[in-house]
């Protein structure tokens, strides 16, 4: 099985290092650190199955993975499967309606 390659779009950045703001600001450097393993963990189950999470909406392309009870992440997947594209972070007490990748 293959490892398919990951790009970060510009709103994925901004909104992980906005919740790592935050993070830190509300929890200790342990907790902080783990969710950050968490993620790359997540990352790495999905370039290797990714349709291994939740289809997010009615995209079979877009998909959805829980990194903790108040963040998801958001992915796409290339319509020729080769790669990965994540999306957004989002904080699951907001509205999802509002959901914008761009």
């Amino acid at each position: 099985m293959s490892v398919l390659a990951v790009f970060w779009s510009d709103k994925a950045k901004k909104t992980y290092l906005d919740i790592l703001e935050n993070l830190n600001a509300r929890w200790t450097a342990k907790e902080t650190n783990h969710f950050i393993s968490r993620t790359e963990s997540v990352i790495n189950k999905i370039t290797e199955n990714p349709l291994l999470f939740q289809q997010f909406k009615n995209d079979p392309l877009i998909r959805q993975a829980v990194l903790h009870a108040t963040v998801i992440l958001i992915y796409k997947i290339s319509p020729d499967g080769n790669t990965i594209h994540l999306l957004t972070f989002w904080p699951t007490r907001r509205d999802p309606k509002k959901i914008r990748f761009k």
